[in-house]
């Protein structure tokens, strides 16, 4: 039994971790399908080296974030597999203890995939992480995603018009944030390089944008409507 509760434990300590890692990840501006991959590739030490990969290396609190995965990792899967050794021996030869033992963990494995692929639970967990997160740290949802950490303070990244009705590109700040607007995405997944100014630009389409970071979190706001009005 205290094999099994202490697999079961370490288990869902994995999947709290990963989350939290995740949403932080998240809240750099990294995609959410993105993020949770590379977590759980480093958590489990699977490093797979992808290009997704270039989008973590370039940005400093991502790298820490997935350095400190990577150990926790390696003394989680340690910790499960000496407590697996340490279980079997202790039943020695006995077929019915071994299948309780066996048994249990299943079990407590069963509940930790539960809880891991409950989309309601799932949810729950990453808002109330993603609180935590914006109240204890520098760390905030953005709703554009940050793509490359140039240098410097520099960075590419994707914004989502969200708008309610068709505009010029012309028409939104960019100058006035000082981004250059390096190609598009329309909600029909077409993509536009490069973008004319006289392009329009429809809610759900994605502009993908160079510039400071600061400029990057100003133009956000603008298209949240929390910003001041661009000067004319």
């Amino acid at each position: 039994m205290a094999a099994a509760l202490t697999i079961a434990v370490i288990l869902m300590l994995s999947v709290a971790v990963a989350r939290v890692a995740a949403v932080a990840m998240r809240h750099t501006g990294l995609p959410e399908n993105v993020a949770r991959f590379q977590c759980i590739s480093a958590l489990t030490g699977t490093g797979f080296t992808t290009s997704e990969s270039e989008m973590i290396l370039n940005y400093p609190i991502r790298r820490r974030i997935l350095v400190v995965l990577m150990v926790l990792g390696n003394l989680g899967l340690v910790t499960i597999a000496a407590t697996f050794i340490v279980s079997f021996v202790e039943t020695g030869s006995q077929p019915n203890a071994v299948l309780r033992q066996a048994f249990l963990i299943a079990a407590a494995t069963a509940v930790t995939l539960f809880v891991m692929t409950n989309k309601t639970v799932d949810q729950f967990l990453c808002d109330l992480i993603g609180g935590v997160l914006e109240k204890t740290t520098s760390l905030r949802k953005r709703s554009f995603q940050r793509l490359v950490q140039i240098g410097n303070g520099f960075s590419i990244g994707e914004h989502t018009f969200t708008g309610s009705k068709p505009v010029a590109l012309k028409d939104l700040p960019l100058e006035t944030h000082e981004l250059t607007v390096l190609a598009s995405r329309g909600s029909d997944s077409r993509h536009h390089h490069p973008v004319p100014d006289e392009a329009m630009v429809s809610p759900g389409d994605v502009l993908v944008c160079y510039g400071h970071d600061g400029s990057h979190e100003a133009f956000e706001e603008h298209l949240s409507g929390r910003g001041k009005p661009a000067a004319q």
